[in-house]
Formats: C-alpha cells, sequence, structure tokens
C-alpha cells in the first residue's frame, strides 16, 4: 500500500480495467514507471509488466491513454532479468523492482521482491577486455575531437562522448546504465559531482564550441583506469 501512497487512482483503476479487457487470463501483472514514481507528465504513458503465456511489447491506447505491455511467459522474464545484469540497463528489473500490484498479488510480489534483489545487486562486472574496449573507443573519440577542424564533425563526436563515458564511468564501477534521461538520472545517483561537471562541459561545448574543457574532463575520467589506450589494444 505504501507505493501508492500520492499515485493517482484514477490511473490505477484504468490500469486494471486495461488488464481485465485485454488480458483477463494473465497470471499477474504490474503497474510500473512514471506514474508508480510520482513523475508523471501530461504525455506519460502506463507502463504495464504482465505475466502471460505468450512473450511480446505492444502500445495500446486505452480509454483516451496510451499504454506500454511487457508481456513475458516465465522462463523468458527470467532470461530477461539476466541479460539486463549484462547489459547494464535494467528497464525490466526497474519496473518489477518499483511494480504496484494489478493483479495476482502471489506472483506479482515474487516479481517484486525479484526486481528489488536483481536491482540491489547490480550488473554483472566488466571483464579487463571490456574495460579495454570501453578506453579504445573513448580514446579515438578523444583524438578525433583533438585533430578536428570541423565544427560540424566535432558535434557528432561529442554526441557519441555524451553517451559513452557515462556509460564507461558507470559499468566500470558496476552500476547501472539508462538511456536518454536515464543516464543522467544514473550517473546523477552515482555521483552527483561527476554528473554535473560532465553536464557542464557538454553544455559548454554546445555554447561556445570550447571543447578544451571536455576533453580535460575526459582524461581526468580515464585516468585511473589507466588512462588513454591505443598502443597494444587487441581486440
Amino acid at each position: 500500500m505504501e507505493r501508492m501512497v500520492g499515485m493517482n487512482k484514477d490511473i490505477l483503476h484504468i490500469a486494471r480495467d486495461f488488464i481485465a479487457t485485454h488480458f483477463p487470463a494473465c497470471r499477474a501483472a504490474l503497474l510500473a514507471g512514471s506514474y508508480v514514481r510520482g513523475e508523471d507528465t501530461p504525455s506519460s504513458d502506463l507502463d504495464i509488466v504482465i505475466l502471460d503465456r505468450d512473450t511480446y511489447r505492444e502500445s495500446y491506447t486505452f480509454l483516451d491513454n496510451p499504454i506500454e505491455a511487457f508481456v513475458y511467459d516465465g522462463d523468458s522474464l527470467d532470461f530477461q532479468l539476466f541479460a539486463e545484469k549484462q547489459h547494464g540497463i535494467p528497464l525490466i528489473t526497474r519496473m518489477c523492482a518499483e511494480g504496484v500490484v494489478l493483479k495476482g498479488e502471489e506472483e506479482a510480489r515474487t516479481l517484486i521482491l525479484q526486481g528489488e534483489e536483481h536491482l540491489m545487486e547490480g550488473p554483472s562486472p566488466l571483464s579487463p577486455s571490456q574495460l579495454d574496449d570501453f578506453r579504445y573507443l573513448i580514446t579515438d573519440l578523444l583524438y578525433d575531437l583533438e585533430g578536428s577542424r570541423e565544427e560540424m564533425e566535432d558535434t557528432y563526436s561529442v554526441g557519441e562522448l555524451t553517451i559513452k563515458l557515462p556509460e564507461f564511468i558507470l559499468r566500470a564501477n558496476q552500476e547501472w546504465i539508462g538511456e536518454g534521461k536515464w543516464m543522467f538520472r544514473c550517473l546523477n545517483y552515482f555521483d552527483p559531482n561527476i554528473a554535473k561537471e560532465f553536464t557542464k562541459c557538454i553544455q559548454g561545448y554546445y555554447q561556445s564550441n570550447d571543447k578544451q574543457e571536455l576533453i580535460r574532463f575526459v582524461d581526468y575520467v580515464l585516468e585511473p583506469f589507466g588512462g588513454r589506450l591505443f598502443n597494444g589494444y587487441q581486440k
């Protein structure tokens, strides 16, 4: 019941009506996402994890509300949670962990506990060769930035660094990563100072095309892991 404090009760009724209409025979269902976290906006959809006989993802409009249904059978859900630990993005893991039960109390509670445990454990650690792969890729982007005289090309190199550097920082420290806004949220959760400084460097580049502060920051991040990597790298 604690998770429902402050939740839009109309949304909860809509989610349950959706399950009764489209998945009446499902074993369990959880409402997750921004409505559960109290972060919903006028454009938010309802994210629902459903334990059923098939495995697929489908988008719906139900009572004028956009709904994303993430449907799994038992085996495919277990594999999904395992795969997310390897890749580092806890999409379904987080949905299970934060879920509010819509149907199938006992199985739904098991999914919540499973998600919470996986989320707390974090992703699988990177191997030394995977760390080297990151260092090599980021080094290559730095060389491109340093040697380039084309501002438009620099924009794409900076865009790639905006994704790859937070991914490296988080995975190197066995922390979850995310996509889009979730990458910033994960980085900010891990180290607010690093998140603030990196964002400041990125914004500084887009405001003035000055890439030197960004390059210095990236080198600062790489240094504890051995710095840039080119000579002797093998794939």
